[in-house]
């Protein structure tokens, strides 16, 4: 098998493993500043969903050419914390971190919120989204032309389904609306010979943009068998959305992430996967940046940030991906990179961060390609 990285790309890795301490580092956010400054955020433990996992954080200062060793910035005695969102509210300045914390296993999670004058340096008081258990977080919230905040979340108990907090008061309160479930008419095949029963939830982790005619449309991931993303749409400003429905874009069964680009064209990096129904044999990879200058009715651009080619592209090299844009135009961009590597003599399995940048030019040097693999 052979890895590699578009070329021109500079990549770098934010988290370094402690042996038999800290080896799974995963789900990953990233803001810019408008100064310049970088700060990016990831849980990390020893494997994924353990009770001693925290949230880390690392920055990096205009003029610097490393990252800062990460540190813990959010934590629970007693139980897990997870799946850091992290967000500039363009409204008021202030850093968000919207994130979970669960007594043992995602379905148990509780969502909670803090804000930070310090960027990151310094947080309020937690702040719960929702009282009881199985609410998610992977992709932070966005801002509407009425200054709603609307915060893409998810329910996964039993099987999946999409939900969305809304604020009308900048965060100090929050309700939820949607329950975005697939029609149970609508369950593709390859899923219902798995299920005894006939669910058409399996949708979750949306991510969310505001489109030009004042709609808010989501993509969200899908249960492994479907095989590709799907969408959902509210015309009320989130308070009501319709049933999800299939999207032209591929989901191997992972989270990906979508923003509006300061050029006004919408950008989401994700897993360019052909899946087929049954017995295919990607996941994560190859890692991809689209751009759709028509609202997502289709995507003119693409480049393949990372490839693994060969007889085994069951690897998990590009996995929750997240973006964000600085004011100079430069997209940010940072990912998980599973593997297999050697700690004392055993062999481990690993998750680190990886970070690269690019410019919105640099993905429209390469038209849409269907493949997985960039030519």
């Amino acid at each position: 098998m052979t890895i590699t990285s578009a070329k021109g790309l500079k990549i770098e890795t934010l988290t370094t493993p402690v042996p038999f301490e800290l080896h799974h580092a995963h789900c990953s956010g990233i803001v810019a500043f408008p100064d310049g400054e970088l700060v990016a955020v990831f849980y990390w433990a020893i494997k994924e969903a353990n009770k001693k996992q925290k949230i880390f954080i690392c920055r990096k200062k205009p003029g610097e050419k490393k990252w800062s060793y990460p540190i813990c910035t959010m934590s629970h005695p007693r139980m897990m914390t997870g799946n850091p969102a992290i967000w500039i509210a363009p409204d008021t300045g202030l850093l968000w971190l919207f994130y979970v914390n669960s007594p043992g296993g995602w379905a148990a999670c509780n969502p909670r919120c803090v804000f930070s004058e310090t960027r990151g340096m310094a947080w309020s008081r937690p702040q719960k989204l929702y009282w009881f258990i199985s609410r998610g977080i992977k992709n932070p919230p966005i801002v509407t032309r009425t200054g709603r905040y609307v915060l893409p979340a998810y329910i996964e108990f039993r099987d999946y389904f999409s939900v969305f907090y809304l604020s009308d008061d900048q965060g100090k309160t929050w309700k939820e609306r949607g329950r975005v479930k697939i029609p149970d008419d609508e369950v593709p095949g390859a899923v219902l010979q798995n299920r005894k029963r006939k669910w058409g939830r399996l949708v979750l982790q949306p991510t969310i943009v505001e489109r030009k005619d004042g709609s808010l449309w989501a993509l969200m991931r899908a249960a492994r068998p479907v095989g590709k993303m799907y969408e959902t749409v509210s015309t009320d400003n989130g308070e009501t959305w319709f049933p999800a429905m299939p999207y032209i874009l591929p989901n191997p069964g992972g989270g990906f992430h979508m923003i509006r680009l300061r050029s006004g064209n919408l950008a989401v990096i994700y897993n360019h996967a052909p899946v087929p129904d049954e017995g295919h044999g990607f996941e994560r990879n190859p890692l991809s940046i689209a751009i759709s200058d028509d609202d997502g009715k289709s995507w003119k651009w693409r480049r393949n940030i990372m490839e693994a080619r060969g007889d085994d592209v069951h690897v998990r090299i590009g996995g929750y991906p997240t973006m964000a844009q600085g004011a100079d135009g430069t997209i940010h961009a940072t990912w998980t990179y599973s593997y297999i590597g050697e700690a004392m003599g055993q062999k481990v399995s690993f998750s680190d961060i990886k970070y690269t940048s690019f410019s919105e030019e640099w993905v429209k040097q390469k038209p849409f390609f269907t493949s997985a693999w960039e030519e």
